[in-house]
């Protein structure tokens, strides 16, 4: 079913990128834990992909003795989901054992299971209707994704790691072969452990990011089966050897964010909001902010696939056996807030949904009281001094409109805020829309002072 979608954003304060969830709604899959029903999986959903339209999901043996565990298409998620007949049936898998990854490109699936050792159907692909097209044998205990390639171009493939192996493996797309093996695969290894639970690649550059007692792995591509600087992007306090521990490199309009759960332990009672993580590739953490958005406390295992033509992000939750999707936009604070009264200065930020018929939220936060702001849009940036005294920043050329005009109360320097809501025309999709908020404190020119900017890119 589908239950009523709701907002929440994720933001950096501070100069940086601001990332905003909207909700579109949650798939309840909790049919997939019935033994007795046609579309069952396995106790729990381990593993999510998601193409815009269609939701696949696999399933974990959660519960006490065997179990079978498999995959399950569901069609329409978000309008008229529809369970499909289940493929990838592992009978007999051993209890705490089943689908540690799915990862989606085009008309492929590919999907990983741990059986707890090398099995034939270890790594396996398949066709959107669950038609398998290859298998290859071994411990899918790491997950699986597709692989770009360098810069997109060598050496792509259906990619995956495994327990005790310091390399990437890589099979062939359309036949499963063999084409970069424990012998020969590139060495992604930072530091000690090869316990690996995750992978993930930017389809740009073809870097690799991995998942590893609860730590962030990256390793630079500079050739198809090479790469340097391999490091730990995020170290975990505490390191914990632990399943589910996933991530999704997300490619978002000029942007790139990785989306990760930080799960050290598997113990019941952990908040969503304090499971769920955002970095950019440069290691810079963005603290989210999840306003009205709640979910049931779980055991901190979430999947995530990104679909990037549709823009939105599907996360799988465990504990809940429900898959929840967000359209994902993406929000950049660029150039300096001029101080004002009490030497405080204002901050521009924006939430919200950047899809045509979506509503963006501009706030302009910690301005003058008993003043007046309005906030100014454009296309271009620009950094030039007002001639209006202090001689502020304008950072937005040329200023195409203006809105949101706000008035701020009586109380102490930097009390006050304003906000806008601009509804979004389906017309302008690729434009990248800057804005500004200025304010005229105490409603006099004698001291105009300006934010910073904000920009995003409209889908």
């Amino acid at each position: 079913m589908i239950r009523p979608a709701m907002v929440f954003s994720c933001c950096a304060f501070g100069l940086g990128a601001q990332v905003s969830l909207t909700h579109i709604g949650t798939v309840d899959v909790a049919v997939t834990s019935n033994a007795a029903n046609p579309e069952y999986i396995g106790a729990n959903p381990s593993a999510v992909a998601w193409n815009g339209t269609d939701l696949w999901v696999a399933g974990f043996n959660n519960a006490a003795g065997t179990n079978s565990t498999a995959i399950v298409k569901v069609s329409n998620a978000l309008t008229t989901p529809a369970f499909g007949a289940t493929f990838g049936v592992v009978p007999a898998t051993p209890s705490s054992r089943g689908y540690s990854g799915l990862d989606i490109e085009g008309s492929r699936l590919v999907s990983a299971h741990d059986f707890g050792t090398n099995t034939p159907d270890g790594i396996s692909q398949w066709d959107l209707n669950g038609n398998n097209n290859w298998m290859k044998d071994g411990r899918g205990s790491s997950g699986a994704a597709f692989d770009p390639g360098f810069v997109g171009v060598v050496d792509p493939g259906t990619a995956w790691m495994t327990f005790s192996v310091g390399r990437r493996l890589l099979q062939d797309n359309t036949t499963g072969a063999d084409l970069y093996t424990t012998a020969n695969g590139m060495i992604v290894n930072a530091g000690s452990g090869t316990l690996w639970r995750d992978l993930d690649f930017d389809p740009l550059t073809g870097d690799i990011y991995l998942r590893r007692s609860n730590e962030i792995v990256k390793c630079e591509r500079i050739a198809g089966n090479t790469v340097i600087n391999n490091q730990v992007l995020v170290s975990a306090v505490p390191a914990a050897f632990v399943n589910q521990q996933n991530l999704e490199f997300v490619q978002h309009g000029g942007e790139q964010l990785i989306f990760w759960n930080d799960r050290a332990s598997q113990n019941g009672g952990q908040l969503f909001e304090s499971v769920i993580r955002c970095h950019r590739p440069d290691g810079t953490f963005l603290e989210i902010d999840f306003g009205t958005f709640t979910a049931a406390a779980g055991a901190a295992a979430y999947d995530f696939s990104y679909d990037e033509q549709s823009g939105t992000l599907a996360i799988s939750d465990f504990s809940g056996r429900a898959v929840y999707i967000f359209a994902v936009s993406v929000f950049s604070q660029y150039g300096a807030s001029c101080p004002g009264q009490g030497s405080i200065a204002p901050e521009l930020s924006a939430v919200g949904d950047t899809r045509g018929g979506g509503a963006i939220t501009y706030t302009a936060a910690s301005t003058a009281p008993s003043s007046v702001g309005a906030f100014v849009f454009g296309f271009s940036r620009t950094s030039m001094p007002l001639t209006l005294p202090p001689n502020c920043l304008q950072q937005v050329t040329p200023i195409l409109f203006s809105a949101g005009l706000y008035f701020t109360g009586a109380g102490a320097p930097g009390s006050g805020t304003g906000t806008f809501s601009l509804n979004v025309n389906p017309g302008l999709a690729g434009i990248t829309l800057r804005a500004q908020s200025v304010i005229l404190e105490g409603g006099s020119l004698s001291s105009v002072i300006t934010t910073n900017g904000v920009e995003t890119v409209l889908q």
